[in-house]
């Protein structure tokens, strides 16, 4: 049934199911459809966790900013893999409303009564901030959180998971599910140092936070999650924040405690847009918040595996941003220093100058920033196909050491011009001069397709007769 959903929305959204020709249209290149690994451990580990969906549940977590926040891209991956993998439950929800922010696509959030927010783009702030990277408090003696979910969310047999500040000065509060008050048994209730879980009815369409607080008590809202309670089928938690940079990671004060209740198995760090937009260069002391936030996480789940990614391309106050493949590398030598997966958006969604062309075809924003839905209901699918793709190569290759495609060269991005028509205008290439020594297993169309050259332009270089190459081989690239 969930599958059928996904086709019909993608049939309203005027997305081609068979999407060839759209990605012609866009530039999209699928040479680069794949979450690259750099050891056999995280191949071999990466593949274990899909395998086994049936009898643990597998975990993402995505954080991001202003692409992410409204679970656009992310509601496309979590239905495609819950429908292959199983549905492990709805995952975290917060109220966007009392932080003054736009809401999920899949819900809207409102509130009553005074609250005050803190979101993690804007550092540390007096009120905490927790696992979904905006907090909000109130010390008002009538206040509520409101959910109205856009369709029913089935919760037959799932836990509810509420994160607040569990402390001598909380107000008084109930949770309802509809007409339900999840609180009225408190046989049912576990109070932990986080919060509390409790057992959820079959479905909801509106959850209410009802809170109370007197005698200067105050009550701090992190989040809540939904899950199943049987342990397999996927979970995809949504962590969006607008304007936040990588560096946000580090600001979430509540993480060492509330992280490890999610058990994530896959963190995506999807950021990089509020890194470079503004200064179109990468800051000095970029690299060690990215280090430090991989530490930070892996700290705390010591087997999680870190999904760092690229930016697409962007486009800001008449400039081609050309630090994207700059960004771009620099997140790929992370990850591979780090054990990280790494997934290129950069050169899969076009690369340089792209931006426009997804604007012109109703991909992106006039802002040369954000993609319309229609862009980020593509985005979510590609990420379900990167897994899928690398998943089968692994399959296909039990024994593989890694998979790394290298990025596009784009020359001297540095002296790109934009013309009055807004053609983008590359400087000649330069010879690379670039060798590859080749190793067991290769064959010449995987070595011509890493380095994005044809097979008859390799054999040329290097005089070679047919197609056959030995382990040891150095071949010059063209």
């Amino acid at each position: 049934m969930k599958n059928i959903l996904v086709v019909l929305l993608f049939f309203l959204l005027d997305i081609p199911i068979h999407a060839q020709s759209i990605n012609e249209d866009l530039k999209v290149d699928s040479n680069y459809n794949y979450i690259q690994f750099y050891s056999p451990e995280v191949g071999k580990k990466l593949l274990e966790h899909f395998t086994n969906s049936s009898n643990e549940k597998l975990v993402f977590v995505h954080y991001g900013g202003s692409h992410i926040q409204a679970e656009i891209p992310t509601t496309i991956a979590r239905g495609m893999f819950q429908d292959k993998y199983g549905d492990g439950g709805r995952g975290l929800i917060f109220n966007y409303g009392a932080a003054n922010t736009y809401s999920s696509v899949n819900y809207k959030s409102t509130f009553i009564g005074n609250w005050s927010y803190v979101k993690s783009f804007q550092g540390r702030k007096e009120i905490p901030l927790g696992v979904c990277g905006m907090s909000v408090d109130t010390k008002s003696e009538v206040a509520e959180l409101n959910f109205a979910f856009k369709s029913n969310l089935e919760t037959e047999n799932s836990l509810l998971y509420l994160f607040y500040e569990n402390d001598i000065m909380h107000g008084e509060f109930s949770i309802w599910f509809d007409t339900i008050n999840l609180l009225r048994d408190s046989s049912q209730i576990k109070y932990t140092d986080y919060g509390l879980v409790v057992p959820c009815p079959k479905s909801v369409s509106t959850i209410s936070i009802k809170v109370t607080c007197v005698l200067g008590k105050h009550f701090t809202f992190y989040g809540l999650n939904i899950e199943k309670i049987e342990d397999k089928g996927v979970i995809y938690h949504s962590t969006g924040v607008g304007a936040a940079a990588i560096r946000s990671i580090l600001y979430l004060d509540k993480l060492e405690q509330q992280l490890p209740v999610i058990e994530p198995d896959i963190v995506f760090l999807d950021f990089g847009t509020n890194d470079i937009l503004y200064t179109n260069k990468i800051d000095p002391s970029l690299p060690g918040q990215v280090q430090k936030a991989i530490t930070k996480i892996k700290s705390i789940r010591p087997e999680v595996l870190v999904v760092l990614t690229s930016t697409q391309d962007l486009f800001y106050k008449g400039k081609i941003i050309t630090a994207g493949p700059i960004f771009r590398d620099l997140m790929d030598s992370i990850a591979r220093a780090n054990n990280c997966l790494f997934w290129n958006w950069y050169d899969l969604s076009g690369g340089i100058g792209t931006i426009k062309t997804w604007a012109n075809l109703g991909y992106a924003q006039t802002d040369g920033i954000h993609l319309t839905t229609k862009g980020y209901h593509l985005k979510g699918l590609k990420i379900f196909e990167s897994f899928e793709n690398t998943l089968l190569k692994i399959k296909e290759q039990p024994t593989r050491s890694s998979l790394v495609i290298q990025g596009k060269n784009y020359q001297s991005t540095d002296t790109l011009k934009i013309n009055p028509g807004d053609e983008i205008i590359l400087p000649p290439k330069k010879p690379l001069g670039k060798t590859y020594t080749v190793k067991s297993g290769d064959t010449l169309s995987e070595i011509a397709q890493k380095y994005h050259v044809s097979i008859a332009s390799l054999k040329r270089k290097n005089k070679l007769k047919g197609d056959m190459i030995r382990i040891g081989q150095k071949l010059k690239i063209p």
